[in-house]
């Protein structure tokens, strides 16, 4: 009975990871083969960001709909349909790099390939999320949301080594088409993970999980497709640019819209528990400092060793996944200590920060580059496993909050991306030069962290100290 019970255990945790990392895999593959994209499709390599953006985009719009159309009832269909779609895409751009078409045809076919795998693939994060929710044993679902959040720095720590020691050997190309097939591997957990879940929820009296009405969807999707339509014309055409301008002015009326109809399009929805809604906030600004475009651009541009910035993204990643599963076992002896454990980490991703603010003052290769990333990572990785680990365990309460952390992450990880290059642009603009343009994106992330150290303590204040939030937390 405990070997049938440590292979369940096994799959369920294989099926997390799976969920949560295959996203992260074809990101970071596009990331570290930009020159060979570039070449691919006859473009620079700063225009391969666009492929990046088409895969955070799909993903940011997956995410914000998973919430409202994702039940224990449906979770094996939607995850077929996703599974064969995220395959299809990915074996498009493998066949297509082997056959080397038309330019025309290149574009397109990649082009659309992952603006639909972004999407498809993202809905595995949230399916991975809903079977740690199924689980009963708080103890289990904190060791399944330690895996779940670990599998985003595991998947930047082995993608680079698979890119540079499989793909570099059989091709790009053949390299997707194996890729290809992990979506259908995924799907081979489903019937053991959902499987008792789904007969139970169909078996029982109660009745079936009604998804909020599409006109109450509609209008956040329509949000996050302006927001996107503005990034890549950002990207394409610069912040000032009367097309960008026009879409951010857009962007800011469908936003004042939403929140002039908020009471309306929320009208009937389960109570959501303020704590939660302030924890993924603070998830949400967090994110923003700690994308690390910006100050890997840097060292590029310092011209600092390509050794140096793999060794530095290796170890930035060997250190996240550290303190994300030390912050999941803290929890899992201790789980009122997520508020504490938050509160730790702001200090470590204040310093990282600070250190990184100094780039500018120092020679090519120093340490300072190295401890910067490593505090700077363990400090997000306590955070995220921190604030998950408390949202997780309000799952009961409200679904929509239990699957929104991923859409949290994704979303801050792109708003964070884009409102960096607006101030680096606008720097540039003003007329700083490069180094001093990068320093002022330095800055705001400084201030990013201060924001959310500022919201802590608000938030503690007002609940007559911490202590009290920890007991709010335990509650």
């Amino acid at each position: 009975m405990k070997r049938l019970l440590a292979l369940q255990g096994l799959i369920l945790a294989v099926f997390v990871l799976l969920g949560n990392g295959l996203r992260s895999i074809s990101t970071t593959t596009v990331s570290v083969s930009q020159s060979e994209f570039a070449s691919f499709l006859n473009i620079s390599v700063e225009k391969t960001d666009v492929l990046i953006e088409l895969l955070l985009g799909g993903a940011v719009i997956a995410l914000a709909v998973a919430p409202f159309v994702l039940t224990v009832r449906n979770a094996r269909k939607v995850a077929v349909i996703f599974a064969i779609i995220t395959t299809i895409c990915y074996a498009m751009v493998g066949i297509t790099m082997l056959l080397d078409p038309a330019l025309d045809v290149r574009e397109i076919v990649v082009i659309a390939s992952f603006a639909f795998s972004g999407f498809s693939v993202a809905f595995f994060a949230p399916l991975a999320q809903l079977a740690i929710n199924g689980e009963e044993d708080p103890a289990t679902r904190a060791r399944l949301t330690t895996v779940w959040i670990s599998a985003q720095p595991i998947a930047f720590l082995l993608t680079p080594q698979l890119v540079k020691y499989v793909a570099f050997d059989i091709g790009t190309g053949n390299y997707f088409l194996i890729l290809a097939a992990m979506p259908m591997v995924f799907l081979l957990f489903i019937p053991f993970v959902f499987g008792r879940a789904e007969a139970t929820a169909i078996a029982s009296s109660a009745p079936p999980e009604a998804a909020p009405a599409w006109k109450r969807v509609l209008p956040l999707v329509i949000a996050i497709l302006a927001f996107e339509a503005w990034t890549a014309s950002n990207s394409f055409v610069g912040i000032a640019s009367p097309i960008s301008l026009a879409f951010l002015g857009l962007f800011i009326l469908i936003c004042v819209a939403l929140y002039s109809r908020q009471k309306h399009l929320t009208r009937g929805a389960a109570a959501v528990p303020p704590l939660a809604v302030f924890l993924l906030g603070m998830l949400f600004v967090l994110e923003i400092p700690t994308t690390g475009f910006y100050d890997t651009a840097y060292l590029v541009r310092h011209l600092c060793s390509s050794d140096l910035i793999d060794n530095r993204a290796t170890l930035a990643a060997a250190s996240q996944i550290l303190a994300v599963f030390g912050t999941g076992a803290v929890l899992v002896r201790n789980p009122n200590w997520g508020i504490n454990m938050l509160a730790l980490s702001l200090p470590l991703l204040l310093a990282g920060m600070v250190a990184i603010y100094f780039y500018p003052y120092q020679d090519i290769n120093v340490s300072l580059f190295y401890v910067s990333k490593v505090l700077s990572s363990i400090g997000i990785g306590m955070a995220t496993a921190s604030v998950i680990g408390i949202v997780a365990g309000m799952a009961a309460q409200n679904r929509i909050i239990a699957l929104a952390p991923a859409f949290i992450i994704m979303f801050g990880t792109e708003a964070g991306i884009e409102i960096l290059e607006v101030v680096f642009q606008s720097s540039k603009l003003a007329g700083l030069e490069t180094t001093h343009a990068y320093q002022a994106v330095f800055a705001v992330q400084i201030a990013a962290v201060l924001v959310a150290i500022g919201l802590m303590l608000r938030w503690t204040w007002s609940r007559g100290g911490l202590g009290h939030a920890v007991a709010e937390a335990a509650a």
